[in-house]
């Protein structure tokens, strides 16, 4: 923004897709004419350190400026309890004190399935990577034959077989055995996402952690960053 200076927001990270996706957010042009989307364009300058980094920096006393804690860093156990809650919704929960601010996720608040699927409605609305909002099981999968035998496999999703016994016993193990390399693919490898079901997040925690942290951050960007910026 001309004529005004950036301020600084120190980013505390785990999980380089989440703070990747903050980083888009504050850098995107949204705003309209005199309303502000999110944060003000060109307001904030984003400075992203891992939780090793942060500790260094820590200990040697340079910190300055606002900071924001993504997901459960190591020493915010003792910040958590003293945040002014800004939101708490569906096991997500962000804050601040001072100068610091925390998001985290608790997957364990989603264990029930239902309400699993409501926050999976919630998160379907964002504009957020596709592979997060997860698949559902696609109809024309299956073929209504006859002669065909029918195997649910892992996540909802049906195999049709064709062939002997023997055979379809090698090819329903060899295609569990690529569903669940697909789980591991998406939570591992940003370069390599796939689109997995409900099912199959409900079952990774680590990957509905990161929904969760997704949707608190959409929250934080559109309706509390600007004021936390502006304490």
């Amino acid at each position: 923004m001309f004529g005004q200076t950036k301020k600084t927001l120190i980013v505390v990270y785990k999980d380089e897709l989440v703070m990747n996706q903050l980083k888009k957010l504050v850098d995107t042009h949204d705003d309209d004419g005199d309303i502000v989307i999110g944060t003000r364009d060109d307001s904030i300058n984003i400075v992203s350190w891992k939780e090793d980094v942060w500790q260094d920096n820590k200990k040697a006393g340079n910190i300055q400026g606002k900071i924001l804690f993504l997901d459960d860093v190591k020493g915010t156990n003792d910040l958590i309890p003293v945040l002014d809650v800004k939101f708490d919704e569906c096991g997500v929960k962000y804050g601040w004190a001072g100068n610091q601010a925390v998001l985290f996720a608790d997957p364990a608040v989603l264990n029930d399935r239902k309400d699993y699927d409501a926050f999976v409605e919630k998160l379907s609305d964002m504009p957020i990577p596709d592979f997060l909002k997860a698949a559902k099981p696609n109809p024309d999968q299956i073929e209504e034959t006859s002669s065909n035998s029918v195997i649910e496999a892992p996540g909802n999703v049906v195999v049709v077989n064709e062939t002997p016994k023997e055979e379809k016993k090698q090819d329903f193990f060899g295609f569990a055995k690529n569903v669940f390399s697909s789980v591991a693919n998406a939570v591992g490898t940003v370069g390599n996402q796939v689109a997995v079901t409900t099912e199959q997040i409900f079952r990774d925690k680590t990957l509905m952690k990161r929904q969760m942290l997704f949707y608190g951050l959409m929250h934080l960007y559109n309706y509390h960053l600007e004021e936390f910026m502006n304490l």
